[in-house]
């Protein structure tokens, strides 16, 4: 009997699949809400969410007349009915509110998606509030995401965040599902990645479910590449103080599309207008095609190219330097059904960066000279290819994974003892993985997520990476504990105590040669809530990160070079604690949104225990926009705490030796300071608190929907006039009433910058 009514209420059940779209572009909605019950009033809704091309299924409908009602972000609620469950795809297309962001539009209304809101692992933003944001030379992805409480910010010359105590190297970024390599420009002063061409980018701090898929130690930053318009056509760009922007999208026939976005920078031109040599150049290009076919089947096709170049040249002195780097992917996706009424993704892609310096002398002789040479590549092949089921009750994810890594590093004749240590290293390296996580509600308040991810390593052996966590939801709040480890096969050539690394983000890796491998565990435990027009989240965390390659503790971090080799290094260890809270709110014309984070990190190289340079155990981020009249205003306050140095304690004078001009000065560098000086513990000082205020315009819509619209936008950043200090050079003793003392030297980060420019649609 028992049997028998399992069997009649399955066949009385289905399965309901569908996509949700934009009712004008056609451009898929992600995260939508979809909620199935029967016609009768009082019936049992389900509710599913639409993954990031709009794709959703219901298993467990009822059969007979159905209620389906979505709802999204920015969009009009859709309701339909049906007499029986479609057999057929369900295609929904929701209508944009009438303020609601367009796809190139430029807009003053504020219609910031809530960061907090896409999922309670992530921190996510997309193109309109990557805009709003006061912009440092251009709107930067990256530097908006150090908003999180997660990430942070190093210094003002980087827009790379560093997450949860993890350095670089630890949180890959992806470009719709493959690595992208050194993605900005000037040495990691801004992204290179056009907020333009961005669908959302979302950074997930845990090694656990939001980044299972990612195989890394502290997480992973994502990137979404938006479909273009399918409409009609349109054109949209940029002009500022550093470069210039163009996006053109539009439909290639029948369900197809394409965008494609460019830049090239200005800045040796600029230069030169105010008498200053600076030849230096970047450009980049973001380009997809998308084909919708029938049913849920859907291909694209993503390609990205940056490029760098500094030369220099003297012919009276007959030498020439040339300096060129850039880095590139192409990524392939494939979306169908699969059985079980499941949704089939496969990624295929390629990623690399390659780089060269030439150093060239005797410009005049046949031959030339040359005095040092380094050259480079990283490169990364992927295929990925992951299920969504939702089953009763949950949901169920399980994919397979294959990555080549080749690391090439030639620096053999590098003649730049104060970046690059001397060194060959050329590597290859597999890793070969399975992964799965499934989330199960156990009633109407508790729910429990586990996974594990498989993955061999060629020569290193086989990892496990489990994943529990365990939910409970209230009215309007949510708390969850979890546990995830994580491993992966890359170690870092730079070294982050050295100066350069707060200037400099260019990161160089290659596989591991030998292991154990690089791993992290991490006990996460988090409460979020929210009501109309706000939300808060809450989250502790703690992480043991083991058989990391560091260098030993430099003497002098003003000379120590960037780049080594990771195999001549200690195994080392470090751990990470902390408390984040983040927070969103909005009311009319105003959207705002905030984070805090007071954390401890440490690294510990053979018996030493110090706490990284690029570490700050405070940090306070506050964002805002406000819509008045055509105008939108916005503002971003930073305070953090100071990072760590190693402070001098005392000096002992010798004397002070004669100078050519026959006056004596104690001090160092070009004074003479005959003495030794006494450094305190490393890294147990502290700079000076950083304090930063930048401040921006940005000019509303100009005429109907179909004209031509230019909007001017003008950046203020570091209204308080602060140097915030990069680092302590050498303390310079002076004697002042025959007493000995010690005045420290700041290296200074940014004074007051001023940026303009002009952003327009035609």
């Amino acid at each position: 009997m028992l049997v028998g009514a399992a069997a009649v209420a399955v066949l009385q059940q289905a399965t309901l699949v569908g996509v949700v779209r934009d009712s004008a572009s056609l451009a898929p909605v992600g995260h939508a809400t979809v909620s199935v019950s029967a016609a009768a009033e009082g019936a049992r809704a389900f509710v599913a969410a639409t993954d990031r091309l709009g794709a959703f299924t219901v298993p467990r409908t009822p059969r007979g007349p159905l209620r389906v009602q979505v709802s999204a972000f920015g969009y009009r609620p859709w309701a339909g009915a049906y007499e029986e469950p479609p057999a057929d795809l369900v295609e929904v297309l929701l209508a944009p509110l009438p303020v609601a962001l367009d796809s190139l539009g430029i807009t003053a209304a504020i219609r910031m998606q809530d960061p907090l809101s896409l999922s309670p692992y992530a921190f996510a933003v997309g193109p309109a509030t990557i805009r709003a944001m006061p912009a440092l030379v251009e709107s930067d992805v990256l530097r908006v995401l150090s908003l999180s409480p997660s990430a942070a910010a190093v210094s003002d010359y980087m827009s790379v965040p560093y997450v949860r105590g993890g350095a670089g190297e630890g949180t890959p970024i992806m470009l719709d599902g493959v690595r992208l390599f050194n993605p900005f420009h000037l040495g990691g002063f801004f992204s290179a990645v056009n907020a333009d061409a961005v669908q959302r980018a979302a950074l997930f701090p845990s090694s656990g479910a939001g980044a299972q898929h990612a195989a890394s130690l502290s997480g992973v930053i994502e990137i979404l590449t938006r479909d273009g318009a399918r409409d009609r056509r349109r054109a949209a760009g940029s002009v500022g103080l550093a470069s210039s922007l163009l996006t053109v999208e539009g439909p290639l026939g029948e369900g197809m599309s394409y965008l494609a976005s460019g830049r090239r920078t200005y800045l040796d031109v600029l230069a030169k207008l105010f008498g200053v040599n600076f030849p230096y150049d970047f450009s980049d290009m973001h380009v997809r095609v998308v084909k919708d076919l029938p049913g849920m089947r859907r291909m694209s096709l993503t390609a990205y190219l940056n490029s760098e170049s500094f030369w220099a040249t003297d012919t009276a002195e007959s030498w020439r330097d040339d300096f060129d780097w850039g880095s590139a992917a192409v990524v392939a996706h494939y979306r169908d059904r699969v059985a079980g009424g499941g949704v089939l993704d496969i990624t295929a892609g390629h990623s690399r960066f390659d780089y060269g310096m030439l150093e060239l002398r005797r410009l005049d002789q046949p031959v030339p000279d040359t005095q040092s040479m380094v050259v480079g590549l990283m490169a990364e092949d992927r295929l990925d290819a992951r299920g969504t089921w939702s089953i009763p009750r949950g949901t169920l994810v399980a994919g397979i994974q294959a990555i080549r890594f080749t690391g090439d590093h030639d620096h053999t004749r590098a003649d730049f003892e104060d970046v690059l240590v001397p060194h060959a290293i050329w590597r290859r390296g597999w890793r070969v993985g399975a992964f799965a996580n499934t989330e199960r509600s156990l009633g109407d308040a508790w729910a429990v997520r586990a996974g594990l991810r498989t993955d061999w390593f060629a020569g290193l052996g086989v990892a496990l990476s489990p994943l529990a966590e365990l939910a409970r939801t209230g009215e309007w709040w949510k708390a969850r504990l979890g546990v995830a480890r994580s491993h992966q096969m890359l170690a870092s050539l730079r070294d982050e105590e050295a100066i350069g690394a707060s200037a400099v983000a260019y990161d160089l890796m290659v596989p591991v040669e030998r292991g154990p491998l690089p791993s992290n565990t991490e006990v996460t435990a988090g409460w979020e809530g929210g009501g109309s027009g706000w939300r808060i989240r809450l989250d502790a965390y703690a992480r043991r990160m083991r058989q990391l390659r560091l260098p030993e503790i430099p003497d002098d971090p003003f000379e120590t070079p960037l780049f080594g080799d990771p195999e001549e290094r200690a195994l080392a260890s470090g751990t990470a604690a902390g408390i984040e809270a983040s927070w969103s709110w909005s009311a009319g014309p105003l959207a705002s949104f905030g984070s805090y984070r007071w954390g401890r990190a440490t690294r510990r190289v053979d018996t030493v225990t110090y706490v990284p340079r690029f570490h700050r155990d405070h940090e306070l981020e506050f964002g805002a926009a406000l819509q008045t009249g055509r105008s939108t205003w916005s503002a971003r306050l930073s305070l953090r705490s100071g990072q760590p140095y190693t402070p001098v304690r005392a000096a002992v004078r010798f004397g002070a030796r004669e100078l050519d001009d026959g006056e004596y000065y104690p001090g160092p560098g070009g004074y003479a300071f005959d003495g030794l000086l006494f450094e305190d513990e490393y890294n147990t000082g502290r700079l000076r608190p950083y304090r930063r205020l930048d401040m921006s315009w940005r000019l509303g819509a100009v005429g109907p929907e179909r004209s031509r619209r230019i909007a001017p936008f003008v950046s203020v950043i570091n209204l308080f006039l602060l140097p915030n200090p990069l680092a302590v050079e050498d303390p310079n003793p002076v004697i002042v009433d025959d007493t000995l003392q010690l005045r420290r030297h700041y290296a200074s980060q940014f004074p007051l910058v001023v940026f303009a420019g002009v952003e327009f649609r035609l």
